[in-house]
């Protein structure tokens, strides 16, 4: 059974909680990259750098192509997608409730002329 559109946003968003692996999404952004490239990029060991690149994996963000000994990592277009569609959803509706506010505050409030 395909994962609902929260189950993806959810395994998104947890994949992004962490620095090095947006360190890592960053750099994957430029192009595909070694395993060592990676490790170095993020400043650790190859055993951790490899844990955050199978969560990356789980998550839909990176695929993993193994050519020989050499494994590549690269992005997976529109993985991005689900975070982006709820930022921009949520961005909206703010908006529109903050707008409704300062409409309201905005009938409820005096002219400075009357306030004197």
């Amino acid at each position: 059974m395909p994962p609902t559109a929260d189950a993806r946003l959810d395994a998104v968003a947890a994949a992004i909680a962490s620095r090095p692996r947006r360190m890592l999404i960053d750099r994957l952004a430029e192009g595909p990259a070694t395993m060592s490239a990676l490790a170095e990029t993020i400043g650790s060991s190859m055993p951790a750098t490899l844990k955050h690149l199978a969560l990356l994996t789980e998550s839909g963000i990176v695929a993993r192509r193994k050519q020989g000994r050499t494994v590549t990592f690269s992005l997976v277009p529109g993985s991005l997608e689900p975070l982006q569609d709820w930022a921009l959803s949520t961005t909206l509706m703010w908006s529109a409730q903050l707008n409704r506010f300062a409409m309201l505050a905005g009938s409820t409030a005096q002219p400075e002329e009357e306030q004197q």
